[in-house]
């Protein structure tokens, strides 16, 4: 529990964003959300913790048609907080975000991944409101 909000990591290697995003809807939430340093600084402690993987886990973050960062409430990300990695975001054909177990930073990157890189792929990252 953070801030108004439960966080679940569900330590499974998930090759598709879209895959993991409906995890988390079938959960009864969504993949999460990131506002503030604070929240990402739980959210990276969180995932540290129950998970080994390099590429970390999926959040609710995604670029649209409109070549900008949506979260998946339809919240434009421009001018609120993020925590991209260096160098990131940076080609326009990665459309989705997932957050670096070790730095808890940012990474565009394609929303589908190959049978190949299943071992490095990100696990997923629900967020519920808790009323």
């Amino acid at each position: 529990l953070h801030g108004n909000s439960c966080y679940h990591v569900i330590d499974t290697p998930t090759l598709k964003w879209s895959s993991a995003r409906t995890t988390c809807q079938n959960l009864g939430g969504d993949l999460a959300i990131i506002r503030s340093e604070n929240e990402n600084n739980f959210v990276h402690d969180l995932m540290q913790r129950q998970t080994s993987q390099d590429w970390g886990a999926w959040i609710g973050l995604h670029r649209k048609a409109d070549n900008k960062f949506y979260w998946i409430d339809g919240t434009p990300l421009a001018g609120q907080y993020s925590a991209w990695a260096d160098g990131e975001p940076n080609y326009s054909h990665e459309k989705c975000v997932h957050m670096y177990s070790v730095s808890g930073k940012w990474n565009d990157h394609g929303c589908s991944l190959d049978e190949a890189v299943k071992h490095l792929a990100p696990v997923v990252l629900c967020q519920k409101k808790h009323l």
